[in-house]
Parts: structure tokens; C-alpha cells; sequence
């Protein structure tokens, strides 16, 4: 039987003393308490709803779609490449993408710097599936969160029970939907379909990765939940060392709020504009009580801003009790007028980034190892020649069948076996090809002489430097 834990780990009603105090999720010995955040509407609810559609559009979208012939992104796991707009990357060329990888982290620094865990609330994939895909299908089988918190504290009936299983069919059938987009990024979507319009048995490794994979979707979105941002999530541990006084995060303005309350017969002497009603604890999705203060499972998503903004509307009081703000901003101060540390990761972000342009830009249509071959340096060949063996890894880069020729190109001269030979080489394929070379004995020089070979196709010519090994004397 499927369900949800029993009624002894519900969070008590608010102005028990519970929630707010401790971590809203966690209850006396450790145990979990069930969260059911309350809907919410709002300027920001609708942003982000907004947002989140355009993301998962993205998210599982995106390896359905095509660009001359093949995935428009796609991770080749068994050839060791990426394929992006037709062009594949390799291992080899990590080096190219190691400065943008930096770039990115620092703009994620200077993000989080400046506007707090904003990645969390609006565009990590675990809040966007979760609040705006296995929330709503939550609602539409189980009703509204205070149905489902009084359903589940009392028995579990006939009327619990269909509820329970449809909506974990539902999340099951979803996870499979998210796990299938997810494998099609590495598998390619005409090998996902084909898999799926023939036996399992003939595809079971990917069926053992789909299977795994949904799993995991549906633990995480069924049961473990904001668990996830509160337990493991590491962008929360680090965000605590970038922010400062300046950067703008969601927070409670205590100097107008302050003393809480509602006032006998609705009378506000004394009192500050909190009404103390704890509807921006009832709609967290990681259940604490933003008043406290900055806290580290606050993951931004603005929901206790459009429920204050709400409260304060129906008091017919100004909006912006909590909002994003600083701490400057809180205590009235004006901000710092020098960000020198956003400036300096702005200024090492772009420069990390042209570095990645211009390596890019200057990256061959036809990347060569060349690495030699065979036992020996070199074989001698009759009285006058030297042999030297050698592969040569090639690797189209580029989204175009290229016929490609070798030839020399050097001081040192001789014969070759792809002499007047042309072979084919197709987009994002990488080939080893076996190549030697002879050249005359008189043309070594203490056991070396420098050569080169030419790769040559239409528009494309890459040149190769050889240092050839022969005897040591002329």
C-alpha cells in the first residue's frame, strides 16, 4: 500500500510553538514531519510560473531536437563526445571548455552574490518539477493542502486510498516521461524509439537505465522532496560565504513589522503591520518562518512575499513587509557605492569566457594525434631507405562529410601508403589510420630529421609535424 508517513509525523497547527522555532521538516527523535504548503498567488507566483513552463519545455525538450541528422545536443557516452549544433566535442578538447566551466562559476558567485539562492527558487530542475508539475497533478487528485492534511490524519479509508494510488500512478507515469528525456541525451532519441518499438529483451541495458533512472525521479519527487534542498542540496552550504550586507535575498522587514500581532477587536496601537497570521510559513515549501530571520533551507522561491503582500492588501496596508531586500536596505543605510568583489567576478567571468571563444574560434575542422607505431623507432629498408610507422587519430570536428587526402609537406621527402589515396571521414566520426612513411637514409641527421604531412580537402588544411627517427650519421 502506498502512502505517505502516518499522522504522528504531521507538522501541529500553527501557533503551536513548532513551526518556526526548529526546522519546520523535523520533529522530536528525528522524526520527518509531512509539509503541505499552502497555494499561493501572486506577482511572483505568476513570474515564476512563467518561468518554470519555459524551463521544463526546455529541460525535456530539448533531446527531441534535430540538427542536420542528429540529436542538437547529445552526450555520446561510448564514443567519448558531445554533439552540439552538428559539431562534436571530444575528450581531447576539455581544455577549450575548462576556462567557460570557470566563467560559469563565477557567475554563479556573482549571482548568489548579489541576489542570495535565487537559482533555487526559480530554475533549479528539482523546484521547477516539483512546484510546477507533481504539485499541480497533486492538487487535481487530492484536493487543495488543508484536504490532504486532514485526509491523512484520519483513517485511511476507501476515499484515502484511490487518491493515493492514482496520484502515485500518475507521479510514476511521469517520472518514466522525465527519465526517457533524460536518456535521450545520452542515447539519442532514434535509438530511444527504437528501443521502445522493439522487445525489452533486446534493449535491456537501456531499459535497466530507464528503469533506474524513473525510480529515482519518483522517490525524489514523491517522497523525498524538499529534503533534497534542505539535506543535500551543496549550493546552499557555499551560499552562506558569498553573500553580504548588499545582497539582495527575501527578507522580513522587523523594524515596520514588529510587535506582531492582530489587536483586540482589530485595533493596531502598538503594534507593528505583522498581523502574526504565519501565512509566509504556511505556503514555505521547506517550512520555516522567514521572520527568523536568513536561514539556510530558504530557497527563494518569493512564495511568503505574495502571501505577506496579500495579508497586507486585505489590512489595506502597504505592500513590501517581506520582500527582496539587503540588510542595508533593512537598517535604512544606502549600499556599498564600490561592489569591487562583483566587479571582480564579472571582470574574471568574461575574461574566462573570451578564453574559451578564441580557443574555439581557432579549434581545427579536423582535430590529429599522431603516435608511433611498432617496436622499434625505425626499420631499416634495404641499404638507402628508413621506415617509420605511425597512427594517426583524426577526429571530425566539423557538421560536414569531409574526403580528405594526405600528403607531404616538409624538408624531409619520401613515399607514403595513402600516396594519391583520398579516404572519407563523417561528421563527428573519429578514425585511426595507419600510416607509413619511407624516406632515403642520406636525409638523417644524429638519428632525426624533421617532415610534415598536409591533410587536405575542400576548405580544410591541416598540417602535421613529423620528427622521423633513422640512423645516426648521414
Amino acid at each position: 500500500m502506498i502512502a505517505e508517513p502516518p499522522a504522528s509525523g504531521l507538522p501541529p497547527e500553527p501557533g503551536g510553538g513548532r513551526i518556526g522555532e526548529t526546522q519546520g521538516t523535523i520533529g522530536e527523535g528525528g522524526l520527518r514531519l509531512w509539509l503541505y504548503p499552502r497555494e499561493v498567488t501572486g506577482r511572483f507566483t505568476r513570474s515564476r510560473h512563467k518561468v518554470a513552463w519555459a524551463l521544463m519545455i526546455l529541460y525535456l525538450g530539448l533531446p527531441w531536437l534535430h540538427w542536420r541528422g542528429d540529436s542538437l545536443v547529445r552526450v555520446d557516452w561510448y564514443g567519448r563526445k558531445v554533439i552540439a549544433l552538428g559539431h562534436a566535442f571530444w575528450v581531447q578538447d576539455i581544455p577549450i571548455f575548462l576556462p567557460a566551466f570557470f566563467s560559469f562559476v563565477l557567475l554563479a558567485f556573482l549571482g548568489t552574490a548579489r541576489l542570495g539562492r535565487i537559482w533555487c527558487g526559480w530554475a533549479c530542475p528539482q523546484t521547477v518539477f516539483l512546484q510546477f508539475l507533481f504539485a499541480p497533478i497533486e492538487k487535481a487528485i487530492e484536493g487543495k493542502s488543508s484536504v490532504r492534511k486532514a485526509r491523512d490524519a484520519g483513517p485511511a479509508d476507501f476515499a484515502w486510498l484511490w487518491r493515493k494510488v492514482a496520484k502515485h500512478a500518475a507521479f510514476a507515469l511521469v517520472a518514466a516521461w522525465i527519465a526517457n528525456s533524460a536518456l535521450a541525451y545520452f542515447w539519442g532519441t532514434r535509438n530511444l524509439l527504437y528501443a521502445m518499438a522493439h522487445p525489452s529483451a533486446e534493449n535491456w541495458p537501456g531499459l535497466a537505465l530507464v528503469i533506474a533512472f524513473a525510480a529515482v525521479f519518483y522517490y525524489v519527487f514523491a517522497f523525498f522532496r524538499e529534503q533534497a534542498c534542505i539535506l543535500i542540496c551543496p549550493y546552499a552550504r557555499f551560499q552562506s560565504v558569498l553573500v553580504d550586507e548588499d545582497t539582495s535575498v527575501i527578507a522580513y522587514d522587523s523594524a515596520r513589522g514588529e510587535r506582531r500581532g492582530k489587536g483586540p477587536r482589530g485595533s493596531r496601537e502598538g503594534l507593528g503591520d505583522c498581523t502574526d497570521c504565519r501565512q509566509c510559513v504556511l505556503v514555505c515549501p521547506t517550512g520555516i518562518d522567514i521572520r527568523m530571520g536568513q536561514q539556510l533551507e530558504c530557497i527563494g522561491c518569493a512564495r511568503c512575499i505574495d502571501a505577506c503582500d496579500r495579508t497586507m492588501t486585505a489590512w489595506k496596508k502597504p505592500v513590501g513587509l517581506v520582500r527582496y531586500a539587503s540588510l542595508r536596505d533593512l537598517q535604512g543605510k544606502p549600499r556599498s557605492g564600490k561592489p569591487w568583489r562583483l566587479f571582480a567576478y564579472a571582470a574574471l567571468a568574461l575574461i574566462m569566457a573570451s578564453a574559451s571563444a578564441i580557443l574555439l574560434a581557432r579549434r581545427p575542422a579536423v582535430a590529429h594525434d599522431l603516435l608511433r607505431r611498432g617496436q622499434s623507432p625505425y626499420v631499416r629498408v634495404g641499404a638507402d631507405s628508413v621506415l617509420n610507422t605511425f597512427t594517426l587519430h583524426l577526429r571530425n570536428n566539423g557538421s560536414e562529410r569531409l574526403i580528405l587526402m594526405l600528403g607531404w609537406d616538409g624538408a624531409a621527402r619520401g613515399t607514403s601508403n595513402w600516396e594519391g589515396r583520398s579516404f572519407a571521414l563523417a561528421s563527428g566520426q573519429s578514425l585511426d589510420l595507419p600510416v607509413d612513411l619511407t624516406t632515403p637514409a642520406s636525409g638523417f641527421i644524429r638519428g632525426g630529421a624533421d617532415a610534415g604531412l598536409v591533410l587536405s580537402a575542400p576548405g580544410v588544411r591541416e598540417e602535421i609535424d613529423i620528427r622521423l627517427a633513422g640512423p645516426w650519421g648521414r
